[in-house]
């Protein structure tokens, strides 16, 4: 651009620099500047939303259970015993559902 309004280049890394839970510990630890977290099939999460570095978290922590959820490895023992019903979303409720028939 003769003119010399140009536009300045952000490099983005390709890779990951924290596997999930390298990287919910030390966003809980308040250490989780520029992380890039490997979420597996070529995904990779960063704290790239309105909400920072807590929304990052959030989302980790939502993408751990159901990692957890999907391998049967979620501890669910302690929904079953609950004696009044939970307000959850339908899609919540249908992943928990599923869960429960799995166990």
């Amino acid at each position: 651009m003769a003119d010399g309004n140009q536009i300045p280049a952000r490099s983005l890394r390709a890779e990951a620099n924290s596997s999930l839970d390298e990287a919910i510990r030390k966003l809980e630890a308040g250490a989780g500047e520029d992380l890039a977290v490997d979420l597996g099939s070529g995904r990779i999460a960063r704290a790239d939303s309105p909400r920072g570095n807590e929304g990052l978290l959030q989302r980790l922590r939502g993408h751990k259970m159901l990692l957890a959820l999907a391998s049967g490895g979620a501890d669910l023992s302690r929904l079953k015993g609950i004696t009044r019903e939970l307000q959850v979303a339908p899609a919540v409720r249908e992943i928990l559902d599923a869960a429960a028939r799995k166990a």
